[in-house]
């Protein structure tokens, strides 16, 4: 729900830049429980599983802040409650409140991880120009020899750059 004058695009890009917000945090808070745990054997797989997940979302975020900045949109304060997930955000001059029902936020973040992850999932293809993310094959999977299922990109000079975390340019030295 929008209660001012926001175009679908800039909804879709605000929405956009809510759901990664949410998935980051999630794969942040999933990868220290799989590291501290010490139930797993091999948590170093799954850590490296989520941590992927956690560089296509930064990816994508770094697009919609881009985004953001050329349209002259800014979320200023998130609120979440068991009914919704509000926003109050600036569009260009108008100013509002953009409301998504949680049954529908919940839903749409869990196919997104799923894709972030390389997971099969049903969203459908869509278009980068309306705000959305543009599904993209990632290329062969190591392990099955078959391509990947598609993962949600947008298409950036920012993905051909090697994404480094900070531990793992420490551990290189």
């Amino acid at each position: 729900m929008i209660t001012a004058v926001v175009t679908k695009e800039d909804f879709a890009l605000i929405k956009s830049y809510l759901l990664l917000l949410f998935i980051q945090k999630v794969f942040e808070r999933d990868s220290h429980i799989l590291e501290d745990s010490g139930v797993l054997r091999t948590p170093d797989l799954y850590v490296e599983l989520v941590h992927s997940g956690a560089d296509r979302t930064g990816i994508l975020m770094s697009e919609v802040k881009h985004e953001f900045r050329k349209r002259g949109i800014a979320v200023h304060h998130i609120r979440q409650n068991e009914s919704a997930v509000q926003a109050s955000c600036t569009c260009g001059d108008s100013q509002g409140e953009i409301s998504i029902p949680m049954p529908e936020f919940r839903q749409e973040m869990y196919e997104r991880m799923r894709a972030y992850l390389g997971l099969t999932t049903s969203l459908p293809v869509t278009s980068v120009s309306t705000g959305a993310e543009l599904y993209k094959r990632i290329g062969p999977s190591r392990y099955t020899g078959r391509r990947s299922r598609p993962v949600a990109a947008m298409f950036t000079s920012a993905q051909r750059r090697p994404l480094r975390r900070p531990a793992a340019a420490a551990a290189r030295g």
